[in-house]
């Protein structure tokens, strides 16, 4: 086999949606290298969406894309453990390439709860009569305080 032609060696992975996350991550733990190119010259152009119904359909392939090669034989956190080149950085970048769309479930969560509390007149912070106020204030003054005295360092 030849490294020189890509395409006679490896080919474009189709079994995701993302084929070229895919692909990058099965040429990666066969050892190929990446370099960053800026040509004066743009190489390739493309298309961005117009609207926001195009965009969050785009966004939405790409997490769906995401998923399936996070729940395939392809993820990134066991493949290419047996003999893969795969470096330490790259398997955590293709790790957080693959689990994003679930950051979206705190973000979620932290947009519902204070409509939840309005509606139901129920706050989750403590009330100033309970001890939890208290150690939750003091827990956050001991950061004030210790975050200040680390800044008078770096001053010095």
């Amino acid at each position: 086999m030849v490294k020189y032609f890509w395409n006679a060696q490896e080919g474009l992975s189709y079994g995701s949606i993302a084929a070229d996350t895919l692909t990058s991550l099965k040429m990666h733990c066969h050892g190929w290298r990446s370099v960053y190119c800026m040509p004066k010259r743009d190489p390739f152009r493309g298309t961005a969406p117009i609207n926001l119904t195009d965009r969050l359909n785009q966004v939405l392939r790409w997490a769906v894309g995401s998923l399936q090669i996070l729940f395939s034989r392809h993820c990134p956190i066991l493949y290419g453990l047996n003999g893969g080149r795969l470096k330490g950085l790259q398997r955590i970048a293709y790790i957080n390439s693959t689990v994003y769309p679930f950051s979206s479930i705190p973000l979620l969560v932290y947009c519902i709860i204070p409509a939840i509390c309005l509606l139901t007149d129920k706050f989750i912070t403590p009330s100033v009569s309970t001890i939890s106020f208290y150690l939750l204030y003091h827990y956050f003054h001991l950061l004030y305080r210790r975050k200040t005295h680390y800044m008078s360092l770096d001053n010095q």
